[in-house]
């Protein structure tokens, strides 16, 4: 019977831990839609610094697995291709879809993009947003007559 309780303890805790997570995850292609495999895919968290290298399979798809919510800059590499960065990636609880598409170009050439993507869930269509107190508070109040 104790060994029971420490069982459900230990899947209890496992649970309350993935709860805080996120996951990016993508496609990375080229111009004309072709899959590219081998890329780099350099995840960096803005907040604590700590970043990890990825690489894309052959069907061009990477994933990160389980990380951390918060903000992240993701670069995207292949020689042959220009390097692409997205910043600003923001990671919520749950799958985030980052796609790529790299175009041809030197290894030096560099494409930045620095606007946050928008939280669409793919899987169902659902779409939310977080209100801040300060935009709550301006909101008009109906009143109920």
């Amino acid at each position: 019977m104790i060994v029971t309780v420490f069982l459900f303890g230990i899947s209890g805790a496992a649970t309350a831990q993935s709860t805080n997570s996120g996951d990016i995850s993508g496609i990375v292609t080229d111009s004309t839609g072709a899959a590219v495999p081998g890329a780099a895919v350099t995840v960096l968290n803005i907040a604590t610094g700590v970043s990890k290298e990825y690489v894309t399979n052959d069907a061009g798809v990477y994933d990160t697995g389980s990380i951390v919510a918060g903000t992240y800059k993701l670069t995207f590499a292949k020689s042959g291709f220009a390097t692409l960065v997205r910043s600003s990636i923001t990671v919520i609880v749950g799958p985030t879809t980052v796609n790529a598409l790299l175009t041809v170009g030197g290894v030096t050439q560099e494409v930045v993009v620095s606007t946050d993507i928008p939280l669409l869930r793919t899987e169902n269509g659902e779409q939310s947003v977080t209100l801040s107190a300060e935009t709550l508070a301006a909101l008009p109040e109906v009143g109920q007559d």
